[in-house]
């Protein structure tokens, strides 16, 4: 795949295509995506946020506007791209909302940041996943062609219009396997327990992350402000409960903003 013309790679038009500057937000809020997925999931949440957030939408390389770039399939790398686009942004409070995928770069930023002895999130709010050390699927990256594609319908997440279409799938595919090899790496155990809160999010009918896996993020803190929450739906509820997500994301978002950290 071609590479895109040489710019800015910490740009933050690029990093945040939809966000819209606060002069004096509370907390800002980093949206991490779901394998496959863009920033432009989060392209209608900032109306149903708290007032003084501000919606910052992550767009990884290998997408929309980013699809000629290549993606990144290694976890320690993303970290590394990711967190000089994100410094100059951390001087307010912030959280890390992290969907599937998301949950695992969400929490590999917070360790790394705690490793550099920076700035902390006020929370991470972690939906659709167990914790990472929780290996109980295989792999799907590595697959050949005609098997990861029949895994991916299994997945629901890339409407079968686009698996149909060959020509879109070749763009597609590299992505894809990145985003996955992404969703199957291995944080491992952490060192040090974290002192961040942590709200997790689950599907009651997500046959890919079972309800009792949610417990198992307890594990990555020992803050006391840990709380699960059931959704109607299965392993993409955000697309039929938005409003209930939203809701308990502000809620969540709201309770950090006014505990002094």
């Amino acid at each position: 795949m071609p590479s895109a013309p040489a710019s800015n790679p910490n740009a933050p038009d690029r990093w945040f295509p939809s966000r819209k500057p606060q002069p004096d937000p509370r907390l800002r809020l980093f949206c991490l995506p779901f394998a496959g997925g863009s920033a432009s999931i989060y392209s209608s949440w900032q109306g149903g946020l708290p007032p003084g957030v501000e919606l910052c939408a992550v767009q990884l390389p290998g997408r929309e506007r980013r699809l000629m770039e290549k993606p990144i399939d290694n976890l320690p790398a993303l970290v590394d791209a990711l967190l000089p686009v994100l410094a100059p942004l951390l001087d307010r409070p912030f959280v890390f909302f992290g969907y599937s995928m998301g949950s695992r770069i969400s929490l590999e930023l917070t360790r790394r940041l705690y490793a550099r002895n920076g700035p902390l999130p006020r929370g991470l709010v972690l939906a659709a996943a167990g914790a990472p050390r929780t290996a109980d699927r295989k792999p799907i990256h590595h697959l050949p062609q005609d098997q990861f594609i029949e895994e991916l319908r299994r997945y629901d997440g890339t409407p079968e219009e686009i698996l149909q279409h060959r020509e879109l799938l070749e763009l597609l595919v590299p992505t894809l396997r990145a985003d996955f090899a992404l969703a199957w790496w291995e944080n491992g155990p952490s060192p040090v327990k974290l002192d961040v809160p942590i709200s997790v999010m689950g599907g009651t009918e997500d046959k890919h992350v079972p309800l009792t896996r949610l417990e198992t993020w307890r594990e990555e803190t020992r803050h006391s402000d840990f709380r699960i929450r059931h959704f109607e739906g299965g392993h993409f509820f955000l697309r039929k409960q938005q409003a209930a997500l939203l809701t308990a994301l502000g809620e969540d978002l709201t309770r950090w903003m006014t505990t002094p950290a």
